[in-house]
């Protein structure tokens, strides 16, 4: 599938700030499952935009606006061709694959406690009502009845958490967002021994109905082991699909927030952030490739 994305963020000062410097993780990623195919940043006021790679081999820019301003817009402009095909669940794996597996010693940062996911009293009771797996047990069923049980008993919820929610106040409230979702079932998977990350992206709602679809979304992905990186929506309970636009990865949301960042001068701000995805119809697809190869002639 081929996507156009724009994502804005815009940020209101009650008086002018200065000093201002921010970082954006907004860049698709390019990879044998999809592709970014453009991308552009814009900034107002205006300033210079640096990039880098970070540790997580995400694409992350980052700017300073030095004289005093009043309002900061970030706008981020992509096109995204995917290839997944339809999310399908692995074949099967026994858990004892997992465990041993080679590449486990360099997945430490994704069995660990990390910002947002916190072990607790309260993640250990709800661990024991979806089960840990044994050594034979397939840990792909494992890692889809934990994403369905979060589906099922947890409340989808716009007001019930906030940016900084953990793992112990989700799993309390059984309520939140996908970002919420995502950080319990890694941490489930985590304090049951199996690596975990947090994804940061969008998703097509196409003509299903799927929560999360008007903003940034956000997923987990478990390895597994000879399976490597395999991707799971709790929110939507759904396998990564075509309709999934990925665009970083970390141990969880700080890792890999869309845009932060720090500044002089007032002490509170009204943020406001609009997403928008839109799908290409088979007959755009076929004009603007008509027009690529009438521009490459």
């Amino acid at each position: 599938m081929r996507f156009t994305i724009a994502h804005r963020t815009r940020y209101r000062y009650p008086t002018p700030v200065h000093e201002s410097h921010t970082i954006c993780h907004l860049q698709p990623r390019s990879d044998i499952t999809q592709y970014c195919t453009r991308y552009e940043l814009s900034v107002s006021p205006r300033t210079r935009v640096f990039s880098y790679t970070d540790r997580f081999a995400n694409d992350v820019q980052h700017f300073a606006i030095l004289p005093e301003h009043d309002m900061l817009e970030v706008v981020a402009r992509s096109q995204v061709v995917t290839a997944r095909g339809p999310g399908t669940a692995p074949a099967p794996l026994s858990r004892a694959l997992v465990d041993d597996d080679p590449m486990l010693d360099e997945l430490y940062d994704f069995l660990v406690e990390s910002r947002y996911v916190k072990f607790s009293v309260e993640l250990d009771a709800l661990l024991a009502e979806v089960g840990t797996p044994g050594r034979e047990d397939d840990v792909v069923a494992w890692f889809a009845h934990a994403s369905g049980m979060l589906n099922r008993e947890f409340v989808y919820d716009k007001t019930t958490t906030s940016v900084q929610a953990t793992v112990e106040e989700s799993v309390r409230l059984r309520a939140g967002v996908c970002q919420d979702f995502a950080h319990v079932l890694i941490a489930l998977c985590r304090r049951a021994g199996i690596p975990a990350r947090y994804v940061s992206g969008y998703i097509h709602s196409g003509d299903d109905e799927m929560l999360g679809a008007e903003a940034s979304h956000a997923w987990a992905e478990a390895y597994l082991g000879p399976r490597g990186w395999v991707g799971i929506d709790p929110t939507n309970d759904s396998w990564i699909g075509d309709q999934f636009v990925r665009v970083a990865s970390g141990r969880d949301y700080r890792d890999v927030s869309p845009v932060r960042g720090v500044y002089t001068g007032a002490s509170s701000s009204v943020m406001s952030v609009d997403v928008a995805v839109d799908a290409l119809s088979p007959q755009q697809q076929q004009q603007e490739q008509q027009q690529q190869e009438q521009q490459q002639q």
